[in-house]
């Protein structure tokens, strides 16, 4: 469990974080117990009662906790939590054990949201969902709405969200030989698409959009390279944890039903999209937030972005937390 309301910083890795000088800052990065296996969690603020911004990475098994310079950004007004999921990075390192399934990962995000209220009582939790993760968010905010004071979804999953992004790719291309020739190797329907098929089709796509930062070599190949402490043990595990997880849950994912996503919520409900999103375009993330019922809603464009939009344009994205989002939690 999270006891370390009574220190001045929380110990990292064993020693003390010189990381803030605050007398309230957090710096902890270190395994916890969560259902019944040792789970990595970052977390990192500048005052223990700014409201948490707990993020669930997407995927399956892309942990976001190498995007640190934006982390330091966002925790000027929030405590930032990045988890690595089960399967999914230092998490995979420590026991190479994957989810069953999506309600695995689920289970695992309220038992962490548990301790979070625990350690942080008068914090009010914002729940972030990223690309997948905003499935895995979703069902936690049903599960558990009484533990977040607000959701945001970025890169919104939805049914036609690849269907859309395909489309709209197939007639950029239509005086471009050659990814023409490539994206009709695939079938027209995307609904069709093997879990082998949209990974190219999401890599490809992304790799195409030169006129924002790209979530494969501008991101996370970026990221990765120069965060502090990643070392060839790290790597090898995210990219096992990439693969083994994918095989687990893929099929699951590529099956599921998004009526399953939430039509209605008791808390404010915000989705941030990025303007330039090859894989989860702006029209598909529209149609089904139109449909969702929230006490205070908003859809909120980012500007040049693609996927991770709030890692691509990270001040942007704070100044509308600081000034959309942050009002509604009083």
């Amino acid at each position: 469990m999270l006891n370390f309301l009574n220190n001045s910083t929380i110990s990292l890795n064993g020693r003390k974080s010189h990381h803030h000088s605050a007398k309230n800052a957090i710096s902890f990065h270190d395994y916890l117990p969560i259902n019944g296996i040792q789970q990595w969690v970052s977390i990192d603020g500048q005052q223990k009662t700014n409201p948490i911004l707990f993020i669930i990475h997407g995927g399956p098994a892309s942990t976001y906790s190498m995007f640190t310079k934006a982390t330091q950004l966002f925790s000027t007004h929030f405590t930032v939590v990045h988890w690595d999921q089960r399967g999914a990075g230092k998490t995979y390192l420590k026991q190479p054990v994957v989810p069953k399934n999506l309600q695995t990962l689920v289970d695992d995000g309220l038992a962490l949201t548990k301790q979070l209220k625990h350690a942080f009582p008068k914090a009010p939790i914002v729940l972030l969902g990223s690309s997948i993760g905003s499935i895995i968010a979703n069902l936690m905010l049903q599960q558990g709405e009484n533990l977040y004071a607000a959701y945001i979804a970025t890169e919104q999953m939805t049914s036609r969200s690849h269907q859309v992004a395909f489309n709209h790719l197939l007639s950029e291309s239509k005086d471009h030989l050659l990814k023409k020739s490539w994206l009709n190797k695939l079938p027209y329907d995307a609904g069709t698409w093997s879990a082998k098929q949209i990974a190219q089709f999401n890599v490809f796509s992304a790799l195409q959009q030169t006129d924002v930062p790209n979530m494969v070599t501008d991101l996370f190949i970026k990221n990765l390279l120069h965060t502090y402490g990643l070392n060839v043990r790290d790597w090898s595990a995210f990219c096992r944890g990439l693969l083994a997880s994918r095989q687990a849950i893929q099929p699951e994912l590529d099956s599921f039903d998004y009526r399953r996503l939430l039509s209605k919520t008791d808390v404010p409900f915000f989705v941030f999209q990025g303007s330039h999103d090859p894989i989860t375009p702006a029209a598909a993330t529209r149609t089904y937030f139109n449909q969702v019922q929230a006490p205070d809603k908003q859809m909120i464009i980012v500007p040049n972005s693609g996927h991770l939009c709030f890692f691509a344009n990270p001040q942007f994205f704070l100044d509308k937390l600081v000034n959309v989002v942050l009002p509604v939690l009083d």
